[in-house]
């Protein structure tokens, strides 16, 4: 196996693992807990908002897993690559200006800064890194490649 292949690998449990675990934490937060809430509670806004971000993280572990499994060959790189690419994206951003949005308050350092914001970044870290690496395998830069002439 090709170093970009295990690197693949191993980037794709841990998006996999990285996902499950926030949606574990969103699922806590729906069901009442407060941690990283500073005492709050959740508003209905938070609630629902809370309740697609569980469903988007049980759908990323699916893209995440389907990088790395025999199952996921069945589907069309250009899909994979399209979501992973959104997820990197997205979380980039989200955990990026969360960053800096948490720097600039005058206040103590918020739990979010400390351990919301920068997992977002991770997760992000992680999507770009399985984007990359799956193009990078040899086995996948001629799929790819394929896939993008049958699409034009």
């Amino acid at each position: 196996m090709s170093k970009s292949k295990r690197w693949l690998f191993f980037t794709g449990y841990t998006a996999f693992a990285w996902s499950m675990v926030f949606g574990l934490i969103h699922i806590y937060w729906a069901a009442g807990g407060t941690l990283g809430f500073e005492g709050r509670t959740m508003s209905k806004v938070l609630f629902v908002i809370n309740l697609v971000a569980i469903v988007l993280c049980f759908i990323a572990a699916f893209i995440a897993l389907a990088f790395v499994q025999a199952w996921g060959r069945r589907l069309p790189s250009w899909l994979l690559l399209t979501l992973a690419g959104i997820a990197c994206v997205v979380l980039g951003l989200r955990g990026g200006v969360g960053i800096i949005q948490s720097m600039q308050q005058v206040e103590t350092v918020p739990l979010l800064l400390i351990i919301v914001e920068p997992f977002f970044l991770l997760g992000g870290i992680l999507f770009g890194l399985i984007f990359f690496l799956y193009i990078r395998t040899n086995n996948n830069k001629k799929k790819v490649k394929r896939n993008m002439m049958n699409m034009r």
